[in-house]
């Protein structure tokens, strides 16, 4: 059975093979090879132990794990917006699940866990970025009622990227989608 919690401290370990496993397999072809190869667990651990101990400082920031009994097998970050001239006020920058667990809802789970954290705290819409070339994620974000907002350029690993803006004008529908069924398998 799938549980969806704050993370701890202790999580972030498992957050961070989560994190270098599902970049490896996202971003194959998307981003330079070599430096997804290089992506340790080791430092993410470290950098996500460090992010996990400062979100005690910012109560508009939470990090959620979805268990699958005791295996974390994916997590959600959700936060004030973090640019000042989005048109959100929420941003979900990070949220992934291992491919083996994909299609069991787990992903709607964790968006509805980050729209709820992000109402509870005065936040009303949201919206987040996504590399323009990530197909599966935009699928999924258009099947949760996400409006394509905007572009930009960014660098991830030394390489120029560019990115597509999703948003929800009221993160309560986003909170509402996530529940629904969304063709079976795909997310």
């Amino acid at each position: 059975m799938i549980h969806i919690r704050m993370a701890r401290r202790t999580d972030a370990a498992g957050i961070a093979c989560i994190h270098a496993t599902t970049w490896k397999e996202a971003y194959r072809g998307l981003l330079d090879g070599a430096y997804l190869e290089n992506l340790s667990e080791k430092r993410l651990t470290a950098r996500w132990r460090t992010h996990l101990d400062r979100r005690e400082e910012d109560r508009d920031e939470e990090i959620l794990v979805a268990m699958n009994g005791r295996e974390l097998v994916g997590f959600a970050n959700a936060s004030a917006s973090r640019e000042a001239f989005a048109p959100w006020d929420a941003e979900i920058p990070m949220i992934y699940v291992l491919k083996e667990h994909r299609g069991l809802g787990i992903g709607r789970g964790l968006m509805k866990a980050s729209a709820d954290h992000c109402i509870r705290r005065g936040m009303f819409s949201g919206g987040l970025w996504v590399l323009r070339d990530n197909g599966a994620a935009r699928d999924f974000y258009e099947a949760l009622g996400g409006e394509s907002q905007g572009r930009k350029s960014d660098s991830v690993g030394g390489q120029i990227v560019q990115l597509v803006g999703y948003w929800w004008r009221d993160i309560a529908q986003l909170a509402e989608r996530s529940t629904q069924s969304i063709s079976p398998g795909r997310f």
